[in-house]
């Protein structure tokens, strides 16, 4: 069983779902399926970015062991990048599938087993993944067609899509994506409290599930980064955010 926890184990997962992609499909098509997006050009572009992004972290973490062979764990990665550019997303997916060998494959897979013994976060399975997509999508949906302020709706909407994109992103980029998107809507959520709190009354729901959407990617993050939760111990903003709604309600503390 390979490690699907650290970058290697991530990245062999991918380009293996890629190399069992039809020849004669496009480039944009076979990247699309084996991230889940949208066959957007924008979009496939910046996952591919991404997937080159997490090679070259493998290959930095893996420079890192001294005690690892680095011309032998990294012989392979110059092969397999030729896979990822120059991205032309018309051509048939033949043309780039052929970098992706057998052997270039098990030499990614030894970096996993390597990656490994020091490396690792817990990961979310395709069932709660899909369930926090769902629940932020709900959430998109109900802010588009709040009666927030302009202001505050274009600040939390923008938020929750980079919430949306990193989710996206989660199969490359793992928890590290979600963690930086979940602070980002933090710092949203303080600089604008005084108009959330003046907002909140027919709006309750609305910030209800937006504290619990960023209370429960806390937890996952933390737990999955070995980390400090963000929101434990602290006023701002999910305590903020929840006793808006109930002033005796306490935030979930729930820990490692």
């Amino acid at each position: 069983m390979i490690d699907e926890s650290n970058p290697a184990g991530r990245l062999h997962k991918l380009l293996s779902n890629a190399k069992n992609q039809p020849d004669k499909i496009t480039v944009a098509d076979a990247w699309a399926k084996v991230i889940g997006c949208k066959n957007d050009p924008v979009q496939v572009t910046e996952a591919v970015v991404q997937i080159y992004s997490l090679s070259q972290e493998t290959q930095s973490l893996i420079r890192m062991r001294s005690e690892l062979n680095h011309n032998l764990y990294l012989s392979s990665f110059n092969k397999l990048e030729q896979a990822f550019f120059p991205l032309n997303l018309g051509s048939p997916w033949q043309t780039a599938k052929q970098y992706l060998t057998d052997d270039a494959l098990a030499r990614l897979q030894f970096c996993a087993e390597a990656l490994s013994k020091f490396y690792s976060e817990e990961s979310l399975s395709e069932k709660d993944l899909q369930d926090i997509i769902d629940k932020t999508d709900n959430l998109f949906n109900l802010l588009y067609e709040s009666s927030l302020p302009d202001s505050i709706k274009l600040i939390l909407l923008e938020e929750i899509e980079r919430i949306r994109n990193a989710l996206i992103m989660y199969r490359i980029k793992g928890a590290k994506g979600l963690k930086q998107a979940l602070q980002s809507a933090i710092g949203a959520v303080i600089a604008n409290q005084e108009e959330l709190k003046a907002s909140t009354g027919p709006n309750k729901d609305i910030i209800q599930r937006l504290g619990e959407l960023l209370d429960k990617l806390d937890l996952f993050t933390s737990r999955a980064m070995k980390l400090q939760r963000i929101l434990v111990n602290t006023t701002k903003p999910i305590t903020f955010l929840i006793r808006l709604i109930n002033p005796k309600a306490e935030p979930n503390n729930e820990k490692d």
